[in-house]
């Protein structure tokens, strides 16, 4: 039976909110062969960092006090959120993709988005220089394999954090918007999804958000509010 890719309505949320509703779609979601694609913004200004970092490093590069901080499920380094485009993949462990190493996935995504941004005549390829090894810091100062960048410049347009579990394969993705003032983001997000399909080899439908249990839904918000799971390195 071949894949669905199924392409949620967009939301804005909190980043709480976020981040559990992204827990629930790879944990979640039914049928749990389909593919699952979603675009979304935030409530507030906002920031995320990755699940490794230190929640006194990622303060420290966040100017804005006021801001929703919040620990991605996902790796990574702090995600400025005020000027991005960010969005979701995930896709069951059953498929190939999510069964591919990690950094074979990655740069197969992101070149569906190099393809989608050059649709709009946009100078974009996947960086192929090493950076050092030091920890994640700051996603948009450094650019890692794959990510995807202006040719000939050190300017990153877009990265992603990742997590891979039993369930499936999770990607949390962002682009950074200032990057490119001239792109019809409607028409992007259109081409990208269509190139998403291409690779997976899956159907595309618009399936209703799904219905969560409220109770372990709430859980959710609440743990990611909190600081036991936010400070707790």
């Amino acid at each position: 039976m071949p894949f669905e890719f199924h392409v949620l309505p967009d939301q804005r949320q909190s980043a709480a909110r976020n981040m559990a509703n992204d827990f629930l779609l790879l944990n979640r979601y039914q049928p749990k062969s389909a593919l699952r694609f979603r675009h979304y913004e935030w409530s507030k200004p906002s920031f995320t960092f990755g699940l490794s970092q230190a929640y006194s490093y990622a303060v420290s590069e966040i100017p804005n006090g006021t801001a929703d901080i919040c620990r991605r499920p996902t790796g990574g380094g702090v995600v400025n959120h005020l000027e991005d485009w960010t969005y979701t993949l995930v896709i069951p462990s059953t498929h190939s993709l999510a069964q591919a190493q990690p950094t074979e996935s990655y740069k197969a995504i992101h070149e569906c988005m190099v393809a989608a941004l050059k649709q709009q005549g946009v100078d974009a390829v996947l960086n192929s220089s090493v950076p050092d090894q030091s920890s994640p810091t700051v996603c948009f100062e450094k650019s890692e394999v794959f990510d995807v960048v202006l040719r000939n410049l050190p300017s990153k347009i877009a990265g992603a954090a990742q997590k891979r579990t039993k369930a499936g394969y999770l990607l949390q993705g962002s682009i950074w918007k200032p990057l490119l003032p001239n792109l019809d983001w409607t028409r992007f997000c259109n081409d990208f999804i269509h190139s998403l399909a291409t690779l997976s080899d899956a159907e595309i439908s618009f399936p209703n958000w799904p219905v969560w249990d409220e109770t372990e839904y709430a859980s959710l918000v609440d743990q990611f509010e909190s600081d036991d799971w936010n400070k707790r390195r």
